[in-house]
């Protein structure tokens, strides 16, 4: 099969997300985002596609269709809004993490009655006698979370508990992007939890939830980037200088010929990585590779973007600053891109 070739089941799921995107997404985007309103009523109708259990099995009440028609919809999403993209990433997680743990409590996730967001083992979070202590910085959705899932250590055993998102202590963030996820900073102050699991199966629980927050997010930046070249190459060929468009400029068209060229690259990446995932085989390495590439690659977008649009491209009016906003946002979560390099050195030099 082509890396990019979906089955006809996948296909009708990422035609109905793209056609959700289309009509519901993107006309109301550019002022939730200017005016850092939630995105709840468009996670209500996501959950309403019951996307939410793409990755969950069939068993636990999920559609059990796999990494792959989770990539490819989530680029029409972060195509149009990543905010949005990333709540529903949060709430994967949390679902990819509970069944790994035992399959419990999924109902309310997959079917999206809970907003759900997961604080990763990269925040420092202690565990001791079930109760919390630590910060997380930066959590989209933590503003507005349910429910929050924790990866912590309790002295040198790694544990996944979960608390209700009212007992911990929120304090919303004006961040630089991500303005319509509700981003909070999260706080446990010896907070009661329930663990969830311990030791080897919490291990499993955390590396499923960074699994899909890694790939989720790369398809998101994908998406993103894809955006950003379409409305650069939408400007340069409306736009007239010297009596020609910017399009036909050389100099324009290599801004653009190299970020289609990193975009999609970072495409391919992210497909092949969903692949290996879905076969069952060792996927970290591939995707941490997408992760990396896909953000990188929508970073560039989105500045090549801007300087082809020139003083508009920093407007709220145009998306594609909105796009850089947000790509910076994505480079310091789930650990930072530098800590996933140095994952990656410490795969292939070990």
């Amino acid at each position: 099969m082509h890396n990019l070739q979906l089955t006809e089941d996948q296909d009708i799921v990422v035609d109905t997300v793209r056609k959700f995107v289309a009509d519901v997404v993107g006309p109301a985007t550019l002022d939730a985002d200017e005016h850092r309103q939630p995105v709840a009523q468009q996670f209500a109708a996501l959950a309403e596609l019951g996307v939410f259990g793409l990755l969950v099995a069939e068993a636990n009440g999920g559609a059990g269709m796999g990494a792959v028609p989770f990539v490819a919809a989530l680029e029409s999403v972060g195509a149009a809004n990543t905010s949005l993209a990333r709540l529903w990433i949060e709430q994967a997680q949390c679902a990819a993490a509970l069944e790994a743990a035992g399959g419990k409590d999924l109902d309310a996730i997959v079917g999206g009655a809970n907003l759900a967001v997961f604080v990763g083992a990269e925040h420092g979070v202690r565990c001791a006698n079930g109760r919390l202590t630590g910060a997380a910085a930066i959590v989209p959705g933590g503003g507005a979370a349910d429910r929050v899932l924790v990866a912590a250590r309790d002295g040198e055993t790694v544990v996944l508990a979960e608390v209700a998102g009212a007992a911990v202590r929120r304090s919303g963030l004006r961040a630089l992007g991500l303005n319509s996820a509700s981003c909070a900073r999260v706080e446990f102050v010896d907070t009661a939890a329930t663990v969830l699991a311990t030791g080897a199966g919490a291990a499993a629980a955390i590396a499923r939830a960074e699994f899909v927050a890694r790939i989720g997010t790369a398809a998101a930046a994908v998406g993103s980037g894809q955006a950003s070249i379409a409305a650069a190459k939408k400007h340069a060929g409306e736009r007239i200088a010297f009596g020609k468009p910017l399009l036909v400029q050389e100099a324009v068209q290599r801004k653009l010929v190299e970020s289609r060229r990193q975009v999609d690259a970072a495409r391919q990446l992210v497909f092949h990585a969903a692949r290996t995932a879905d076969l069952g085989l060792d996927s970290v390495e591939a995707t941490l590779q997408a992760r990396i590439a896909a953000v990188d690659a929508m970073v560039l977008a989105a500045d090549e973007a801007i300087q082809i649009h020139g003083g508009f491209g920093y407007t709220v009016e145009y998306h594609v600053e909105r796009h850089y906003r947000d790509g910076k946002m994505l480079e310091v979560l789930d650990g930072g891109a530098e800590t996933m390099r140095d994952q990656l050195a410490r795969r292939q030099f070990a």
